[in-house]
This record gives C-alpha cells, structure tokens and sequence, in this order.
C-alpha cells in the first residue's frame, strides 16, 4: 500500500511541475506580446513622409494624414484628390494654382488644364481645375509634389500609409 501512495504522490508532484511549467510558459509569452505588439493597423502600415515618392512605387497606399487627421485613400489618385481639395480650400494657394492651369506640361498633354478635353484620365479638382493622373505612382507624386512647390505649399506634415 505505501508503494501506491508514493507512486500517487510522484505522478502528483510531476502534475503540478507540468502545470506550473505550462503556466509559466504561458505568463511568458502573453508579457512579450504586450511589450512587443503594435497596434494591430500599425502591424501591416507604414507611414512617411510624402517626400518618399520613389519609394511608394509598387506599393499600395491605405490613407493620408493630414492635419492630423487620418483620411483613407484606397488608390494614388485618391491621395492626389485629397491632398489638392486641401490646397484649394487656402484661397490664396487656389488662386496660385489656378494660374498654374496650362504650364505645367507633359510630352503630349497638358498636366494641369481648365478643361479635361485632351486628358486620358483626368480628375476634376474644382470648376475649371483638372488634373492628369495617367501616370505610374512615382509620376503621379512627383507632379503633385511639383504643383505643391510651384505654389509654395508647406506639405512637410503630410504623411502618407502604406500596406506593408
């Protein structure tokens, strides 16, 4: 009978070190995820600057901040919208880009035009306002770029989310 209970009480003691050892185990790696784990939106984005234009090609944009507000945009031609509806909504930046209308050119088109009629794939900004979007990622944010400099518009606070 004593040879019983001292195998009961070995198997108990074996028991309770697998269970503490799995607890422990268990302690272990829900403290390293709380340490370690971004926020799940931050687990597949990356955010820059909206300067990091040969760096968005071939990737795919989620949203835009701007003025701290974070705005999705699922394509680039949607950034471009977002980012030149802000600009117009600055009276004396719509005026500059307004006078930009028809000099900023491409090999066969115009880039920034009163009317639509000789874009391929234009975007209407405002009345009288289009611009040309039928252009690869880098193209496309490199003339909003350029138009932002041309009017003298700050974008140093613009940041732009990208899937990861």
């Amino acid at each position: 009978m004593n040879n019983i209970v001292s195998d009961i009480r070995k198997k108990q003691d074996e028991i309770i070190m697998m269970i503490n050892s799995t607890f422990d185990k268990i302690i272990r790696d829900v403290s390293s995820l709380e340490q370690n784990s971004p926020r799940e939106e931050e687990q597949y984005e990356i955010i820059y600057p909206i300067t990091n234009v040969s760096g968005f090609k071939g990737t795919k944009v989620i949203a835009v901040i701007l003025n701290n507000d974070r705005i999705k945009a699922p394509t680039w031609k949607t950034v471009v919208k977002i980012v030149l509806s802000e600009v117009i909504k600055d009276e004396d930046k719509k005026r500059r880009l307004y006078a930009l209308r028809e000099k900023i050119l491409g090999r066969n088109r115009t880039r920034l035009s009163a009317v639509s009629d000789d874009m391929r794939s234009p975007l209407k900004l405002d009345e009288d306002l289009y611009i040309e979007t039928h252009y690869d990622t880098e193209a496309l944010m490199d003339l909003l770029l350029k138009i932002l400099n041309d009017i003298n518009y700050d974008y140093s606070q613009i940041k732009i989310v990208i899937k990861n």
